[in-house]
């Protein structure tokens, strides 16, 4: 970082009025009086105008995330929102302005986080004001908003580049800077310095669709991140037709939320779209895409899975360009473990249906009992001799698999395990010459 920039980094614009009022937010009390706090309430007002928030919220529920003195939070409960405020900290300014605006507010000390669905709940509105870059872990934090976010997440920040913003010149990376001490202001609990574009691209990251730029000053942005599509283009062409929603690492449609997980969604499309031009969903939810490829008439859609799904049955669907919204694909998250037992109960070739032979591929037919309604090739697993292995179809009790290259004629034990269920061991004979292993294999042939 140069001398120059150092110098500008250091500058602390509202320590002064902080320390002189005791307040960072100016407020209008009810009898019309106002307390002067580091921010002007004219400023705060023109914030509040930036958001673009309907004039009336009554019936709609509002998280303010790190409210300070409370104005935000006030503000929103003033224009009818069922209000939550939560902070690392419970302020005694809040407390006693609360009491002063006869809030009904509710006011919790909670890290942003610890934020589920359960506690403090979902929020139509989400406002995270002058918090981001207080976050050492920024994108984790986006995702558990995202997660307990119906609609909106208005995100206002400290960012590093407003000026070449302003000029209208954006990065080929996103990046931010990383404060390891105090070079932000001389404050310890300053971590990140993000563009622009990289709120924008840590939005989608977590799960947000169209982050829109509201405004741009001096030192921050605002930014309005969404949970749904909005102004989709009409509809002018047939519903897509979605073939189905697997995972990328596995092929399956079960998912787990303790994992970073990439949903494909399969269609039909004579061409390869912009992302811009690609519009998943998932419950109702808009999902960024990530990635789009196209092989003969199949698209493929990537995204990341939406954070904050609930264990159990979700669905999927689709737009493209202007077609209209595809079929539902379901897919589970989180199953829980196999309440029977699995029972392996023969183990022939996929072929002829008689005795494992190399000469047919090394292709098995396996026979299980007890698999359950949601058994796909990425929630059962196959071992032979302990050597995993994927199953490459399953159709009721019949699962298929391949057998790698490792094993020569004779016995071999194999199992297999489903949603924490592993089956009896079942010896099988396997006959003829398996195939080379390329690169290993003629090696050992030159040796």
């Amino acid at each position: 970082m140069s001398q120059d920039l150092q110098a500008k980094r250091a500058v602390n614009p509202v320590k002064e009025g902080l320390e002189r009022t005791g307040l960072y937010h100016s407020m209008r009390l009810p009898d019309g009086s106002v307390l002067e706090g580091a921010m002007p309430l004219s400023y705060q007002e023109d914030r509040w105008r930036w958001f673009q928030l309907p004039e009336d919220l009554t019936g709609l529920t509002a998280l303010d995330v790190g409210p300070w003195d409370g104005y935000f939070t006030f503000e929103l409960e003033r224009r009818g929102a069922q209000v939550t405020a939560i902070d690392y900290a419970d302020l005694d300014t809040f407390r006693r302005l609360h009491h002063l605006m006869g809030s009904r507010a509710k006011y919790l000390k909670m890290d942003l986080y610890d934020v589920t669905r359960e506690s403090p709940g979902e929020f139509d509105i989400v406002l995270l004001l002058g918090v981001l870059y207080h976050l050492k872990h920024p994108l984790l934090a986006l995702e558990r908003v995202c997660a307990i976010t119906k609609d909106t997440c208005i995100i206002d920040t400290f960012v590093a580049d407003p000026e070449a913003y302003a000029r209208g010149e954006r990065p080929a990376i996103p990046y931010a800077e990383f404060y390891e001490t105090g070079e932000l202001g001389g404050q310890l609990d300053n971590w990140c310095g993000p563009t622009v574009t990289q709120v924008s691209a840590w939005a989608r990251a977590a799960g947000f669709v169209q982050p829109v730029v509201l405004k741009v000053t001096s030192t921050t942005a605002c930014i309005r991140a969404s949970r749904r599509w909005r102004d989709l283009p009409p509809a002018t062409l047939p519903a897509i037709q979605l073939h189905g929603v697997n995972a990328a690492s596995h092929g399956g449609g079960t998912f787990e939320s303790r994992k970073e997980e990439y949903l494909v969604y399969w269609c039909d499309w004579p061409s390869e779209p912009a992302l811009d031009d690609v519009f998943p969903e998932v419950d109702g939810f808009g999902v960024p895409p990530m990635a789009v490829r196209r092989s003969a008439q199949s698209l493929a859609v990537t995204t990341r899975v939406p954070p904050g799904l609930a264990p159990g049955r979700h669905e999927a669907r689709l737009r493209v360009g202007a077609g209209d919204w595809s079929n539902v694909v379901a897919f589970h998250m989180d199953v829980p473990p196999l309440a029977g037992e699995l029972k392996l109960t023969a183990v022939q070739d996929a072929v002829t249906f008689g005795e494992a032979d190399w000469a047919n591929g090394g292709w098995l037919a396996l026979w299980v009992e007890g698999l359950s309604e949601v058994a796909d090739i990425g929630n059962v697993s196959v071992e032979v001799d302990g050597v995993p292995h994927g199953p490459r179809a399953i159709s009721g009790a019949q699962v298929n698999v391949q057998l790698r290259p490792l094993f020569e004629a004779g016995p071999h034990e194999l199992v297999v395990t489903h949603r924490g269920a592993r089956s009896n061991p079942f010896t099988f004979y396997l006959k003829g010459n398996r195939p080379p292993i390329h690169g290993v294999d003629s090696i050992q042939a030159l040796s």
